[in-house]
């Protein structure tokens, strides 16, 4: 949830009794500090209430954008990844063509990074792009203009499909 440390959640009462007797030190050696419990307590608050719902829609409804615009690019068809999720992908195969690419979107204010070989396959090294709910739709739109300029400077076309 954004603080440190971890939790276990688990309706399960064979597992606390099983961390109980069996991972004491961990259990009774790490507790968190006040300030981490409120900042827990307040953000899983916010994510099973309704601001929480509110600011899904909206990061899905910027998800649908981001994959309508990028659709509609002849740039870029071939080159996005399947993902229904937030965190998207654009492909750039070769990782000093990852890495310029990343670069090039980089010094357009973008926070994006390249995923190389070989952390992927070689061949479909990318660029990830992960998408907020506090990104606006002109900042998504902006993106997928940037993106279609650095594929045209690019060259490579539809090389997903290829793969």
């Amino acid at each position: 949830m954004g603080c440190h440390g971890a939790a276990v959640v688990s309706r399960h009462a064979p597992l606390a009794s099983y961390l109980v007797n069996y991972a004491r030190p961990l259990v009774y050696s790490t507790a968190p500090g006040l300030h981490s419990l409120v900042a827990i307590d307040h953000a899983y608050r916010t994510v099973a209430g309704p601001e929480g719902g509110r600011r899904r829609r909206r990061l899905f409804r910027l998800v649908r954008l981001f994959r309508e615009r990028c659709r509609s690019a002849p740039e870029l068809r071939g080159r996005v990844l399947p993902s229904p999720s937030p965190i998207q992908a654009v492909t750039f195969p070769g990782n000093r063509r990852c890495q310029a690419a990343a670069e090039e979107l980089r010094r357009g204010e973008f926070d994006l990074y390249p995923i190389r070989f070989p952390t992927v396959e070689k061949g479909r090294e990318r660029i990830r792009i992960v998408l907020h709910a506090h990104n606006k739709e002109e900042e998504v739109v902006a993106l997928v203009g940037a993106l279609r300029r650095v594929c045209r400077r690019d060259g490579a076309g539809n090389v997903a499909s290829r793969l």
